[in-house]
């Protein structure tokens, strides 16, 4: 099986963090920033788990929020970095637990394009309850399992041009409404928004990939 590990680890594909997105079509930073405007204010704390290049949390910035950022990659840190618009960058795997961030620490929590790389999502929402604050916002994006798909499917890790091979492949996860919905409910969101959108096209297959963005409050405690 491929592995599930997407982190970038090296400078070239770094570099070419912001130039793929642009390659590939991808406008859910776009989505999930017009989707969460209404509830966020300058001045409050937000956090982008799976930061990267700053591509979804510099539009927030640039709505007069604070920026936080967490990454396990060190290369596209450095190109986030670069873009000086953060208040804390972290460099820590999104897989080891706990996140290192104090409860009830921060307003607003996004993951855009990062929560396909889990099979199983329940640790880090669990996470995201911890260090969010009563009544913050979690928006994210997954790729919806429709009946009949696989749970799973390989890509290769930046080449999404090229057919997915045994040493370049890494495996993608889908994630059905109903899944999300039991995590929202036994982590203590309510759903505010949902919806479905173009993601890209991967090169390699011809095939239109579609995400869905959820937008969630986190309940008083």
């Amino acid at each position: 099986m491929p592995p599930t590990d997407t982190i970038i680890r090296d400078k070239e594909s770094a570099a070419g963090y912001d130039d793929q997105a642009l390659a590939t079509n991808w406008f859910g930073s776009d989505v999930v920033f017009g989707l969460v405007y209404e509830y966020v204010n300058p001045g409050e704390t937000l956090l982008d788990l799976g930061i990267g290049s700053g591509l979804s949390s510099i539009l927030f910035h640039r709505a007069g929020l604070r920026v936080y950022g967490l990454d396990g990659s060190e290369e596209v840190l450095k190109v986030c970095q670069a873009k000086n618009f953060t208040v804390d960058l972290k460099l820590h795997d999104l897989r080891e637990y706990p996140l290192p961030y104090e409860s009830s620490s921060l307003n607003h929590i996004i993951s855009v394009a990062v929560l396909n790389s889990f099979s199983d999502l329940d640790p880090l929402f669990g996470e995201t309850a911890r260090i969010i604050k009563p009544q913050g916002v979690f928006a994210f994006t997954v790729e919806d399992q429709k009946p009949g798909q696989e749970e799973s499917y390989p890509i290769n890790r930046v080449e999404v041009d090229k057919a997915p091979d045994e040493e370049n492949a890494v495996r993608l996860f889908r994630h059905s409404s109903e899944y999300i919905n039991r995590l929202l409910v036994k982590h203590n969101y309510r759903l505010l928004k949902k919806l479905e959108f173009l993601g890209f096209k991967y090169p390699a297959e011809n095939q239109d990939i579609y995400f869905t963005a959820y937008i969630a409050r986190k309940s008083n405690e």
